[in-house]
């Protein structure tokens, strides 16, 4: 039933008389900036603590360790949008640097030592669709796609011996809405709400003498809100 109705709406949007001049038709470029705002979680991987034979210590991880991230961000946009009636479908692409960050303690297997997990800012890419509908000047739009976070995620040891791997870049999804408002000559203005779910990543923690690896997953999740001025390609009045 739902599908059916989902699927009649749609018809009915498309029946409607395509705009002679489509305000949202067309290329544009645009810049934007923000603030984020999350939370990053390290678990250990404990399997070679275990004793031999020890069945039910494979894939024991111990954690999660979460801790608070967060931080402004901006960029650039880029996008192209195709209107018919009041809906607007379109593809759009964001890059620039996030620098989401944020660390806590833990303890080490040596009670004299501690661990130190922390995540550092990086730049970010965004590739993703928007489906919204129009009111003459006004868009309103949801949005979602694939995420690019180059952020480290590293876990330290203040034990001597060891060094530190990181994550490297996360990868994961983005999906959000906003609404955005012609001003005038091509330009427009807008603000979104996009939460970003990065998928979990490996690091570790290796001995300089023995090469003894300690491995470790972070994952990383995050709230953001941007505000972002845009300007449509080819516009006049």
């Amino acid at each position: 039933m739902l599908r059916a109705t989902l699927a009649s709406l749609f018809a009915l949007l498309l029946s409607l008389p395509a705009l002679a001049d489509p305000l949202w038709s067309g290329f544009y470029i645009g810049a934007h900036a923000g603030y984020a705002w999350g939370e990053a979680s390290t678990s250990d991987d404990i399997k070679d603590w275990c004793s031999p034979g020890d069945t039910a210590c494979i894939n024991k991880y111990v954690g999660p360790f979460p801790f608070d991230v967060d931080g402004g961000f901006g960029g650039g946009t880029v996008g192209a949008n195709w209107q018919h009636g009041p809906l607007v479908i379109g593809l759009e692409g964001d890059l620039g640097y996030m620098d989401l960050i944020g660390s806590r303690r833990t303890d080490s297997s040596n009670p004299t030592k501690y661990q130190t997990l922390e995540v550092e800012g990086g730049f970010y890419a965004l590739a993703a669709g928007r489906v919204g509908f129009a009111w003459n000047h006004t868009l309103v739009y949801g949005k979602g796609g694939w995420a690019y976070y180059d952020g480290e995620a590293t876990q330290t040891t203040t034990n001597p011996g060891f060094v530190t791997h990181g994550t490297g870049a996360l990868y994961g999804w983005a999906y959000g809405g906003g609404i955005e408002q012609v001003i005038g000559n091509g330009w427009s203005l807008k603000g979104e709400y996009l939460h970003f779910d990065f998928d979990a990543a490996g690091g570790d923690q290796t001995g300089i003498e023995d090469g003894y690896v300690f491995d470790n997953t972070s994952d990383v999740d995050s709230d953001t809100v941007k505000l972002g001025i845009n300007y449509k390609l080819g516009s006049g009045d």
